[in-house]
């Protein structure tokens, strides 16, 4: 028997996941609307900036650590399950991959997507980065809900850019197929 693992610990981190990415923009603007955002000298580092700086510090870990997690349960899961159907052509995982389009980017590397090939490039990423954009006045910038993971195969590098947004709906339709299976 392989590890007993608690479908719900998996869901709860992708949730958590989830609202973060959506939870940011809102974040950094109350960050920066409460804060102290002037310096009277250019070398100083404002209220604002500490604040931020130790958000996305907790930010990038949270996440990256979150992501870890749920890849390599959901991993285990497959490597140990059986989710055979009637229907020898059913995957659930390509169901819940091509459910959403535009979940992952290639940006280098021959990668063939679905969800357990992205739970392998979680898993085996060397850089991790959180993708941050500008706020539309240009006040700040804040997580937008993507990352990009680099790594080699074999030899051969490879980057690849994944919405995690999208990713955690994938993964929440895919775990509500696989239960009933």
């Amino acid at each position: 028997m392989t590890h007993p693992i608690y479908y719900g610990s998996i869901e709860e981190h992708l949730f958590l996941i989830e609202q973060l990415a959506h939870a940011s923009l809102s974040c950094i603007s109350e960050l920066h609307n409460s804060s102290e955002t002037n310096k009277q000298e250019n070398w100083q580092i404002t209220a604002f900036e500490l604040e931020r700086s130790s958000y996305e510090a907790w930010l990038v870990t949270i996440v990256s650590d979150y992501l870890i997690q749920c890849a390599t349960k959901t991993r285990i899961i497959q490597d140990s399950s059986d989710f055979t159907t009637d229907d020898e052509d059913y995957c659930p995982d390509r169901e819940a991959y091509e459910a959403y389009s535009n979940i992952a980017i290639s940006h280098a590397g021959n990668v063939q997507f679905s969800l357990r090939e992205i739970c392998n490039k979680i898993i085996h990423a060397k850089k991790f980065e959180l993708i941050f954009l500008n706020e539309p006045e240009g006040k700040f910038t804040y997580w937008g809900g993507s990352c990009c993971l680099h790594g080699d195969l074999r030899g051969k590098p490879w980057h690849v850019e994944i919405n995690l947004k999208k990713w955690v709906l994938a993964m929440r339709f895919y775990y509500e197929n696989i239960k009933h299976l």
